[in-house]
């Protein structure tokens, strides 16, 4: 079974890139329970199916499927931007983030298959982590858990 199986692919679906303005920074893990908070609010706000994203010290990747229109893209990111920045640097939050997001679209089953695997596997490349599921800042173990349950037929 493909790793996508799990959620659609029409042309919509996208490997994103987003990283803080200060390379080096930890300020993505060391807030993670704020960029978590943020994530919330805005798939509460725009639903948003999320393939994979792992969380990196000072830049993060995600796997999405959003729905067509213009506006799918920017309004979501720009929304966990500004409420991420507000809970972690209220007095700048225009400062925290570089202003592009690096977008690749995912045209077919291959290609999503090699941004999951890219996003899983991005803590081992940059030697933050021995193996991809010891990094506790990826979807990785959220898909790990449904695979199990799928096992014991949960």
């Amino acid at each position: 079974m493909s790793l996508m199986d799990r959620f659609p692919l029409p042309g919509q679906t996208r490997f994103f890139t987003l990283r803080l303005a200060r390379v080096g920074s930890r300020l993505l893990v060391d807030h993670i329970a704020d960029l978590r908070a943020a994530w919330a609010a805005m798939v509460a706000d725009h639903p948003t199916v999320c393939g994979a994203m792992v969380v990196l010290p000072d830049h993060l990747h995600a796997v999405l499927t959003l729905p067509p229109g213009p506006r799918a893209v920017s309004v979501r990111w720009s929304q966990l931007r500004r409420d991420f920045a507000g809970r972690v640097a209220p007095e700048a939050p225009e400062t925290i983030w570089q202003p592009e997001i690096l977008i690749e679209p995912l045209p077919d089953a291959a290609a999503v298959n090699r941004a999951l695997a890219a996003c899983w596997e991005a803590p081992v490349r940059l030697g933050l982590a021995k193996h991809p599921e010891d990094w506790p800042y990826s979807s990785l173990h959220r898909d790990l858990r449904i695979a199990a349950r799928r096992r014991l037929g949960v």
